[in-house]
């Protein structure tokens, strides 16, 4: 697992001199300008005191102003002027520092984000503190900070009520479920403390259970997890017969639960176990796959709308994958536009672009936008490199 990690971090701290040879950035990311009319977006996850106050501050200092995500999509269309030094800031999944750091910093300087929600995966729960609360010294730091751990790690429906109301913060699309799905029968890992809480419970595949998809805590800890992709992708799921859960399910529970993970060797354990009893099951049909899609993006939708009162027709796809069956359904369930990453052969979506694949860059080139205080390519290379390699704050 290690060592995973490593080489993860070694992929995404070289991204950068490789997209740079690629031709994926706009000119301002190298010191050219932004040419009027550009609007660029940014993907955040979370937000870190220090330097999401330090992107806002370059941002206020350089006159820059922050669009709705309609004012954004109007530019696009071209039934909204484009005002000079603009840009969108969104953020994906609904991270509880969303509430706990980004709103105090948003409304100091009353800049707009939009947060493209995981409907199915909020929970309920009364706002926590936050940085204003911290600052006026009526709560510790890391009661704020910590909504990046633990079982608070997501926005409550509470905190987005609140959200909401203020008017800075507007909620879109990120599916339903932010579902990942098991697509054959080769070992992946298996379910333990970690994968079942927080952001790693996205990426622990759905587990069905007679007729219903677990998440979470919900799954038994020690279920076998497979080859997966992202339900939004055009692979077909795949579903393992419950009684090849079972052997590793019973292990772990008699051994502890929890306690089983931390003895040494434990995931050769489990692996010798599921190897003795391995996973044959039945591929979905296309008619299940299109129904499964359907929902996560329609319901997605519906329970954003139902809980905000505000409209929804923007998407944000998970992972920023989208397969040709999501794209159709997407369009078909009502939705206007779809939000990406990296989008090939296109830097910057500038108007007359593709809305159904938009652009967005990382948090992180925020401080190479024009301006006092600019920041340099070469600062930011070092930096990332430094927080994949030595645990530095960004």
């Amino acid at each position: 697992m290690a060592l995973r990690g490593l080489g993860r971090n070694a992929l995404e701290a070289w991204e950068v001199p490789r997209d740079l040879l690629l031709a994926r950035y706009p000119a301002f990311v190298t010191g050219g300008p932004l040419a009027r009319g550009e609007v660029p977006v940014f993907v955040f996850h979370g937000a870190e005191p220090e330097s999401f106050a330090r992107q806002l501050d370059h941002l206020a200092r350089n006159g820059y102003i922050t669009l709705s995500i309609d004012d954004y999509v109007g530019v696009l269309r071209g039934t909204v002027s484009p005002p000079e030094r603009a840009v969108l800031l969104t953020f994906d999944d609904g991270r509880g520092s969303v509430w706990s750091v980004a709103a105090p910093f948003l409304k100091r300087h009353g800049m707009r984000a939009v947060v493209f929600l995981v409907p199915g995966r909020v929970p309920s729960h009364p706002p926590g503190p936050d940085w204003d609360d911290v600052s006026a010294g009526r709560a510790p730091a890391d009661a704020a900070l910590s909504r990046e751990r633990g079982e608070r790690s997501l926005l409550s429906w509470e905190e987005i009520d609140a959200l909401a109301r203020g008017g800075l913060v507007e909620f879109q699309s990120h599916t339903l479920l932010h579902a990942r799905i098991h697509t054959g029968p080769a070992l992946a890992g298996f379910v333990t403390p970690r994968t079942q809480t927080g952001y790693d419970a996205f990426d622990q595949p759905l587990i069905r259970d007679a007729e219903r998809d677990l998440l979470g805590r919900d799954v038994a800890l020690g279920t076998p997890l497979l080859a997966s992709a992202p339900r939004t992708s055009d692979a077909l799921r795949f579903f393992e017969p419950e009684e090849s859960r079972r052997a590793c399910v019973d292990a772990v529970a008699a051994a502890g639960g929890p306690a089983f993970f931390e003895r040494p060797g434990w995931e050769g354990t489990l692996r010798a176990l599921a190897r003795r009893f391995p996973a044959q099951g039945r591929i979905e049909s296309r008619d299940e796959q299109a129904a499964a899609i359907r929902r996560e993006l329609a319901e997605g939708r519906r329970s954003i709308e139902e809980r905000t009162g505000r409209r929804v027709v923007h998407l944000c796809y998970p992972w920023h994958v989208a397969g040709a069956m999501a794209r159709r359904l997407a369009e078909e369930t009502g939705y206007e536009t779809a939000f990406c990453g990296k989008v090939r052969g296109v830097p910057l979506t500038r108007p007359g672009g593709d809305l159904r694949q938009i652009a967005r860059l990382g948090e992180d080139y925020v401080e190479l936008l024009p301006g006092k205080g600019r920041a340099s390519l070469t600062a930011l290379v070092r930096r990332k490199w430094a927080r994949r390699f030595g645990g530095a704050r960004a």
